[in-house]
């Protein structure tokens, strides 16, 4: 009766498939490596990098007045007993 199991051969091709694998992986990271300096994000962030920080006064007083909306909310949670349901009233 002949064997068709061989350790030999079965860990060779596991060794192969993720020598494949790995080989394939860097190759993929390496072309977004080089590929990465000529997407529009990044051209986008080097231009604004190089240009002037612009202020967006209106939303920023929108987002401080929700903020203080939310702390004064706040303290009044913390600084207010809570009330106890009671279900038998």
């Amino acid at each position: 009766m002949r064997s068709d199991f061989k350790p030999d051969r079965d860990w060779r091709i596991l060794f192969g498939s993720f020598l494949f694998l790995a080989i394939i992986v860097f190759l993929a990271s390496v072309y977004l490596y080089w590929s990465l300096d000529t997407l529009e994000a990044v051209g986008r962030a080097k231009m604004l990098a190089d240009s002037e920080i612009q202020l967006d006064q209106p939303a920023l007083e929108r987002v401080v007045a929700t903020l203080n909306e939310k702390k004064a909310r706040l303290e009044t949670l913390l600084t207010t007993p809570p009330v106890i349901v009671d279900p038998a009233r």
